[in-house]
């Protein structure tokens, strides 16, 4: 599920919930946690929800274009303020 998350980056509510339903099925294989809530199995599994994978995922992007780690020009993405 990590794998290209900035590339689609899912935004339309059936694509988001499709993927949380994977996310859930998937933590449901854990035998010991099959009858906790998906959130208690996430802490237990000390997993981030959907949501919050996409925030840090898109923050490090955003950190990589600013600063020049990628090799984009950040122009393309951000309008950058002249006053300090």
């Amino acid at each position: 599920m990590e794998f290209a998350i900035q590339v689609w980056s899912p935004y339309l509510k059936r694509d988001v919930e499709c993927l949380e339903g994977v996310q859930r099925r998937a933590t449901k294989l854990v035998k010991e946690f099959r009858k906790l809530s998906s959130e208690d199995r996430l802490c237990k599994l000390k997993l981030t929800s959907l949501v919050d994978r996409r925030l840090r995922g898109d923050l490090i992007e955003t950190y990589k274009i600013v600063t020049g780690k990628e090799k984009v020009r950040k122009e393309d993405f951000f309008f950058f303020s002249d006053t300090g």
